[in-house]
């Protein structure tokens, strides 16, 4: 044994064909140096990898037969039309489970996604916005105006990730998980979260997060607590199949194709698994998008004014075909889905035999391609001040803020046939949430509190998850006469804006 491993590291070190590639001496011989890495910093690889930009540039080799590219073309070389790069085995890391999300087979995810697409066409989210997200956010609403009230804080990083599940829990079961009313977390929801961090911690090797679920499934927390949800998620997709509903779901348009095909019991794995999807990647992103903006703006409530001034010309926010044509609002969301990407380093790809060229540099075939989002998105070559929160980079074609602004680093949703099939559902809940409570609220940290901790504490578990605990104090708006706009008064001093 030691004969072969000393003979692996020499080949890999000295001989392999990425062996011109700049990187950590021991990301050459194993990705275990990844794992420990992730260990050591509690899942924030996003600071890992941008780390890496920082010391060895736009090309890295992350492991023996992988290379991490910081360059925006990247994007578009791995997922833009026409690409023969294809999913790597890091989509395995949940086998048996497979959902349209991990399926690794072009075929096999083309059939699946055109099932989804029809459960995402412009007259079905017309209905689920009017009658889902429009009813849960006066479900969120509530809980602001009863604390607005009494003068109490809000957690309002608990009350986004309430939102965002009952939102999906409604629109993958016809079942709502009901925590916006009870105000308590749902037991399947705290599992399916808590479970998220060995995701983050052990990716960077999907065969030991396998041997993980498969061997320590008696003998780890972490993993019991992740089988018990994926159970309690089986649970709920064999009740919808049984069950008739009046209004379409999600599910109804799987379960469906499944019934038409007669293959229903063949699919179940299929359906158990999307079904996982939809309850945790449908709602972990955007909560986790509204905790960073509504951070943002309570750092800077410039913007609010500018967003309250935007939104006092809309008599009906539940308009979502106005909301998304108001310049602010969009760039608000925008800006903070550049510098918080709702999944910062995933989505490896994997190089066809004949390799491919980014940005003048050949990487070789069947080589592993990680794109980290968090990083491309932040670099000063695609965005001027490209750790500033600016939303007016996104509309004001002639202010200099602009700058040198490239927008291929700027994909949060992925592109092509992997890109999110329900972005614009997401994009609907974000703009309405932030009209709802913006042009009704004023808010702030509450004592002691600046935010920072939600940013600082961001871990990676694939999907982004903010740090911290977000305590904000609301107050109801005394009017709707909207103020001078922030950019002639110049910078909103927060204590006067609050009065």
């Amino acid at each position: 044994m030691t004969s072969l491993f000393s003979s692996i590291g020499v080949y890999r070190v000295f001989f392999h064909k990425l062996r011109s590639f700049p990187g950590p001496y021991l990301a050459r011989v194993s990705k275990l140096w990844h794992v420990w890495k992730c260990v050591k910093s509690r899942s924030r690889n996003h600071l890992i990898l941008d780390d890496l930009y920082k010391q060895y540039g736009d090309f890295v080799r992350t492991g023996p037969r992988e290379i991490t590219v910081f360059h925006p073309d990247i994007l578009y070389a791995i997922d833009g039309p026409g690409t023969k790069c294809s999913k790597t085995d890091w989509y395995d890391i949940l086998l048996p489970e497979i959902a349209i999300n991990t399926a690794r087979d072009k075929s096999e995810h083309d059939h699946r996604r055109k099932i989804w697409n029809r459960a995402f066409t412009t007259s079905a989210l017309a209905e689920y916005q009017h009658d889902v997200v429009a009813g849960l956010a006066g479900n969120l609403e509530e809980i602001i105006e009863k604390a607005a009230r009494d003068e109490e804080v809000v957690r309002f990083d608990e009350c986004a990730y309430w939102f965002g599940f009952d939102v999906m829990g409604q629109f993958a079961f016809t079942q709502s998980f009901h925590m916006l009313k009870s105000r308590e977390w749902h037991h399947a929801v705290s599992l399916l979260r808590a479970t998220g961090q060995l995701l983050g911690t052990f990716s960077p090797v999907p065969w030991l997060s396998q041997v993980g679920f498969q061997v320590g499934g008696n003998l780890l927390k972490g993993v019991r607590d992740w089988n018990e949800g994926l159970g309690w998620c089986r649970g709920r997709m064999a009740e919808r199949i049984k069950s008739t509903i009046k209004k379409r779901d999600i599910s109804s348009y799987l379960i469906e194709e499944s019934q038409k095909m007669g293959s229903l019991e063949q699919d179940r794995i299929w359906l158990n698994s999307d079904a996982i999807t939809m309850v945790v990647a449908g709602s972990e992103t955007t909560s986790a998008t509204l905790i960073f903006l509504f951070n943002h703006l309570a750092r800077d409530p410039i913007h609010q004014l500018k967003l309250f001034n935007e939104l006092a010309a809309v008599p009906d926010i539940s308009n979502h075909a106005v909301l998304q044509n108001l310049p602010h609002l969009n760039g608000v969301i925008n800006e903070t889905l550049r510098l918080h990407p709702p999944v910062p380093t995933g989505g490896n790809r994997e190089t066809p035999p004949e390799g491919i060229t980014v940005a003048g540099t050949y990487i070789p075939g069947n080589t592993n391609i990680v794109a980290p989002r968090y990083t491309i998105a932040r670099l000063e070559t695609c965005f001027k001040d490209a750790s500033s929160f600016i939303p007016e980079r996104w509309y004001n074609e002639g202010s200099e803020m602009k700058g040198n602004d490239n927008r291929k680093g700027f994909a949060p949703f992925g592109i092509g046939r992997y890109g999110c099939v329900g972005k614009q559902l997401a994009l609907a809940e974000l703009r309405l949430v932030t009209a709802l409570l913006v042009k009704k609220y004023k808010f702030w940290f509450a004592e002691g509190g600046d935010g920072q901790e939600v940013f600082d504490g961001m871990i990676d578990k694939f999907t982004v998850e903010p740090g911290g605990e977000l305590k904000l104090k609301f107050r109801l708006r005394s009017g709707s006469t909207p103020r001078p706009d922030s950019a002639v008064l110049g910078s909103v001093d927060a204590s006067s804006y609050y009065e």
